[in-house]
Order: C-alpha cells, then sequence, then structure tokens
C-alpha cells in the first residue's frame, strides 16, 4: 500500500501524568524523530501512517503527510515497510532511508518507527536499522497510555524470539495500571497453518 492511513485515533479524557512522555531507551539512536509533542492537557491524538510499499502512486505518501500536519496529533505511528528494502547493499539501504527521511522531514510532530520486512528483511538491514534506530522493539508511556511496538521479523517472518517476548512481559509487568495498552506491529503475530503465508 502506498500512501497515509486517514484515520486518527483519539485518547482521553484522564488528568495529564508528569511527565506526559517516558522511555527507558537510554540509546544513542532512538526510533523516533524528535519529542516535540503538542501536548494537549486533557486528551490526545496520534496519526497512524500505513507502509508505503506494493502499489506505488506518486505523490500519495508526500501529500499524506501535508494533510497530517493540517490534523495536528501529537504524534504519528508508523506500522512497518517504510522503504523497499529486501537489499543486502549498505549503500542502496542507506539510500532508501533518506529517501524516507525526505518524505517525513516535512511533519511538524514526532514520528514513531515500526519495523515492517521490507525494513529489516536480512541481517544487513537490521544492523542498519539498529545504527538508525535502535532496538527494533520499544515502549514508551505517553499521558498513561502504553505503546508497545514489537518486530515481527524477529526470528522468521510473522514471529517474534524469546529475547523479544521476555520484554513484552517485563514491560506489560512494569505497567498494569495504564489506561491503555495500544500495540503497533507489522504482521499478525498468530499461528498459521502449514501452507499458509505468515
Amino acid at each position: 500500500m502506498d500512501g497515509v492511513a486517514a484515520g486518527v485515533a483519539r485518547c482521553g479524557p484522564a488528568p495529564p501524568p508528569d511527565p506526559p512522555f517516558a522511555s527507558d531507551d537510554t540509546a544513542a539512536a532512538t526510533p523516533w524523530t524528535h519529542l516535540d509533542f503538542g501536548n494537549r492537557p486533557d486528551n490526545f491524538q496520534f496519526a497512524i501512517v500505513t507502509d508505503q510499499t506494493g502499489g506505488h502512486r506518486a505523490g500519495v505518501f508526500r501529500r499524506g503527510v501535508e494533510r497530517v500536519n493540517l490534523l495536528r496529533p501529537e504524534f504519528v505511528m508508523s506500522v512497518g515497510d517504510l522503504i523497499e528494502g529486501y537489499s543486502w547493499e549498505v549503500d542502496e539501504i542507506a539510500r532508501q532511508w533518506r529517501a524516507f527521511d525526505r518524505l517525513i522531514a516535512p511533519l511538524t510532530m514526532p514520528f514513531f518507527y515500526v519495523p515492517g520486512n521490507h525494513d529489516v528483511s536480512n541481517e544487513v538491514m537490521t544492523t542498519a536499522w539498529e545504527d538508525r534506530f535502535g532496538r527494533p522493539y520499544y515502549h514508551f508511556v505517553y499521558r498513561d497510555v502504553l505503546f508497545l511496538v514489537l518486530n515481527s521479523e524477529d526470528e522468521s517472518s510473522g514471529q517474534t524470539g524469546g529475547e523479544q517476548r521476555a520484554y513484552v512481559e517485563d514491560v506489560l509487568g512494569r505497567y498494569p495500571d495504564v489506561r491503555w495498552t495500544l500495540v503497533f506491529v507489522h504482521k499478525p503475530l498468530w499461528e498459521f497453518g502449514p501452507n499458509q503465508n505468515g
């Protein structure tokens, strides 16, 4: 799909926690562009952008970014497949990420990355992801809502590894009383039959 989701999720009302954003990610590379939120005291909204691989249509993603800016959500969540990927060439992978950076540069709010199979399809691409954004799964809490971002390509397509599952259990155990828990993952994580594509 080539485009931006038209939906905007709205969360509220609740008393604003202090601080509104929290993450225990201390790595130099982070999976977000910046943290200059619009911060509304009683509720908030965020946008979700779709992947941009597949049926490309020139200018659709760019126009979607312009429209997201008009909606003025606090931040934007992706669902992965941000680059075409499937390359073992470091320079090509870097070129694709630079092109994507240019697409989202006009956003006036933070953008949170979610890995898809086109973004982390092999060891070279996963290393490029980790160099740019850190670990391909993470979480944050915003206004007492837990956002849990998972990597559906951890061990193989549509699966998570033991380390990531332990991370999820730990995070859920640390935040049992949040208003909501929202999970962002590129591919569904349920089991498929032997002749089905996961």
